[in-house]
């Protein structure tokens, strides 16, 4: 793959990570025009997520005012009492099913040692579905800004970072977390999201896994336009 058409196809990895984010917040006006982008966006990086979530816009527009979503969004995933599709993933990783384990503090470091925080009006566990989401577009614009620049080996260090939080983290809990959205709700828009969730989050794994050996070889004797260039 040339060097443009690598950082094309990121940067839509990087778009789709952080619409999906803004899918999991409560709901508003603007979800629709955010759905059309998204599935533009997943036929460009990952067909399957994209065939997962159409029609998802149509749920959306079918309630009036989105207050049927917005009453489903916090049936699953807010409460007050039974969460059926908790949000957290603490909660798929941790014996009890509990908030805020050893897996909810490992997030905080990977966040840390990325030179992040969290936002003083994020309310939430550091470990929600969004939360995630946004950290993995953020691995992913380092990427693309290190590919940019011709830094390979900044360029493999992101990928590695992206690699190991999907495969301890997200990835490792977003099955179960769709399987109990599919499960419990009531509104098909949140089972598109998921499932679309879960295929892009498991086609980024497999993405990522079969092209790494490649730009870990011998990195620093390629400038990025001869290292991208042929790979898939």
């Amino acid at each position: 793959m040339e060097a443009e058409l690598f950082l094309q196809y990121e940067t839509f990895r990087s778009d789709v990570y952080k619409l999906l984010a803004e899918c999991y917040y409560p709901p508003d006006k603007a979800l629709s025009g955010k759905l059309v982008d998204l599935v533009e966006k997943l036929g460009q990086v990952c067909p399957p997520a994209r065939k997962a979530i159409n029609g998802a816009d149509q749920h959306v527009l079918k309630a009036e005012n989105l207050e049927d979503l917005k009453v489903e969004f916090a049936r699953l995933f807010v409460g007050p009492y039974n969460v059926p599709a908790p949000p957290y993933g603490s909660v798929y990783m941790e014996p009890g099913r509990r908030i805020m384990g050893n897996s909810t503090l490992d997030v905080v470091k990977r966040y840390r040692r990325a030179g992040l925080d969290m936002a003083e009006d994020f309310k939430d566990a550091p470990d929600h579905v969004t939360a995630e989401l946004e950290f993995l577009h953020f691995l992913t614009v380092k990427e693309i800004e290190a590919a940019s620049q011709g830094d390979v080996n900044r360029l493999v260090d992101s990928l590695l970072s992206r690699q190991a939080f999907l495969e301890d983290h997200l990835g490792a809990w977003v099955s179960e977390f769709t399987s109990a959205v599919n499960e419990n709700a009531e509104n098909a828009f949140y089972k598109y999201l998921a499932r679309a969730t879960e295929i892009f989050i498991k086609d980024d794994i497999e993405s990522i896994s079969s092209t790494l050996p490649v730009w870990q070889s011998d990195a620093t004797e390629f400038s990025a336009t001869e290292l991208f260039h042929g790979q898939p």
